[in-house]
């Protein structure tokens, strides 16, 4: 009960799938007043569930309150089994996405933020709890920090592009200074002396070619992966590769992205998912053909993607990381999140405890090693022991019996 409003708030933690999939009436309700982000809405976490987390034994655990039966508040969860502990993180392919609840916004916000934290440490079951990218100005960060068994905290560059009210995009290009020497439409010039450049943003019931487009681009990023040594288990997963097609279009739930692909003498150079905005877009996962690469074709994908959510009337979120390209569309504007853990039970604990005991003794025999290894003759009449044997010797331990 808030005895302030004398409203009854209520917590639940839905581990059924019917009753999740019944939410969604309301949860699209929400979402939109709310101006959730992409990976808040229904569309996006039921798509993540049904092709990524239940194929991999995944439990939903999704925190809803209610007061006075009304829907104010969700935070789509899971658990998820390592060994004998139970790690509690959003619901979601884990590819990148930031970590936030969907709340009503008001003055009750915050208290609603706060029971939905509670509920998470509570009555989950979670001996670790993972939040990947929480934005620094959230009060779920605040909430977070504020643990006593904080196992480690990382803090990430996040940009953005506020492009709604700039005018015409010519005006808005204008307030732009050079990426790598080049303004808007300098790397399409450049790469149409190749060839004829064109840009489509495809029809979302187009599957067939969607799913062919996005298993190019997963080729072409797994190519440069290894090029660069950057690895994300999530590249190899045939599970995220079919999520994504299914965010572009399911049957089941409205399209929550668009594939939009740059070609050259119609084939493909470049291609960028993103997704819709409410009112923020988000770029989600791009490729380009590496063969192409002094042109910078995934520059002029990242183009056309800022000019299609300029023209639909959409801001756009570039996530985390410190690429040019980001803080030059954003004109420099950037803000902090945050990946945290925390320990959230005493088998947790034990847990990290015995972790780093492993470590410590690991640590003493290879030092008992190295000293050993500097005194090759410390077993002979005469030769001079090594440090450890030393100490052992002075101890009376040297010749047990």
């Amino acid at each position: 009960m808030d005895e302030t409003t004398r409203i009854t708030r209520r917590y639940d933690v839905i581990g059924d799938e019917a009753e999740f999939r019944a939410l969604q009436p309301e949860w699209d309700a929400l979402w939109s007043k709310a101006q959730g982000y992409c990976y808040q809405s229904f569309a996006f976490c039921w798509l993540a569930w049904k092709h990524v987390s239940k194929p991999h034994g995944r439990k939903l655990k999704c925190i809803v309150c209610r007061e006075d039966g009304k829907l104010v508040m969700i935070w789509p969860l899971e658990a998820v089994k390592r060994s004998l502990w139970t790690y509690l993180v959003p619901l979601g392919p884990q590819g990148g996405d930031f970590t936030s609840v969907l709340v009503e916004a008001g003055a009750a916000a915050a208290a609603r933020v706060a029971g939905a934290w509670e509920t998470a440490r509570r009555r989950c079951g979670a001996d670790f709890i993972h939040l990947p990218y929480v934005r620094e100005r959230l009060e779920l960060h605040a909430l977070v920090m504020r643990e006593r068994r904080i196992l480690f905290s990382e803090a990430h560059n996040a940009s953005a592009a506020r492009l709604r009210g700039q005018g015409s995009w010519d005006a808005y290009c204008g307030t732009l200074g050079t990426l790598f020497g080049k303004r808007p439409g300098g790397f399409a010039k450049k790469l149409s002396k190749e060839g004829t450049v064109a840009v489509r943003t495809l029809d979302p019931a187009e599957e067939s070619e969607t799913a062919s487009i996005i298993e190019w681009m997963f080729k072409c990023k797994r190519a440069w992966s290894d090029r660069v040594g950057k690895r994300s288990v999530w590249l190899d997963l045939p599970e995220f590769e079919r999520f994504l097609g299914k965010l572009i279009y399911s049957g089941e739930v409205p399209s929550m992205a668009r594939l939009i692909v740059v070609t050259l003498d119609e084939t493909p150079v470049a291609a960028i998912i993103a997704s819709v905005g409410n009112p923020w877009a988000s770029a989600i996962f791009a490729g380009f053909d590496p063969h192409y690469g002094k042109f910078c074709p995934g520059l002029i994908a990242v183009e056309q993607c800022v000019k299609w959510a300029f023209d639909s009337g959409y801001d756009l979120d570039f996530g985390v990381g410190t690429e040019d390209f980001k803080a030059y569309w954003s004109r420099g504007e950037a803000t902090t999140a945050w990946t945290v853990q925390t320990i959230n039970s005493n088998w947790g604990l034990a847990a990290i405890r015995a972790r780093r005991l492993t470590r410590e003794l690991i640590g003493r025999a290879k030092k008992l090693r190295h000293a050993g290894a500097a005194a090759p003759h410390a077993g002979e009449d005469g030769a001079p022991l090594a440090p450890a044997m030393q100490a052992s010797a002075e101890a009376g331990g040297a010749h047990p019996e």
